[in-house]
């Protein structure tokens, strides 16, 4: 199963509609600043499957319900796919230039598709 890194920016979409809380069932990496918005939100997580009694309504949008709805083989190249690895492999030179210090423009990319290559190959 293909795993969505989700980021500070990205925490709505993981909300549960149905219970008000972000369920990390195996389907979603959430980074530490995702993890402080939550905390600074009073939105719980909670690491394990959405339980059943609490099923999000038709349409919902949170991540457990579209990564059910969007599972790619391994090394798919589908529009998503796509898009998820881009936004993967900016976030990883991001990190890597504020955290780390990073400038040069070839490390980023070599580091980038390094991390890149060796999530896909374990997930």
């Amino acid at each position: 199963m293909k795993k969505k890194l989700v980021e500070k920016d990205g925490i709505d979409a993981c909300i549960c509609k149905a219970t008000g809380k972000v369920y990390v069932d195996g389907s979603i990496i959430l980074t530490a600043g995702a993890k402080d918005e939550l905390s600074k939100r009073g939105i719980a997580i909670v690491y394990g499957p959405k339980p059943e009694a609490a099923a999000c309504p038709p349409g919902c949008t949170c991540e457990a319900c579209a990564a059910k709805a969007h599972s790619c083989p391994p090394g798919c190249t589908c529009a998503a796919c796509t898009a998820d690895l881009e936004r993967l492999m900016l976030g990883v030179a991001a990190m890597l230039k504020t955290e780390y210090g990073v400038d040069d423009l070839e490390k980023l990319q070599a580091i980038s598709w390094q991390v890149a290559k060796t999530i896909r190959e374990n997930i």
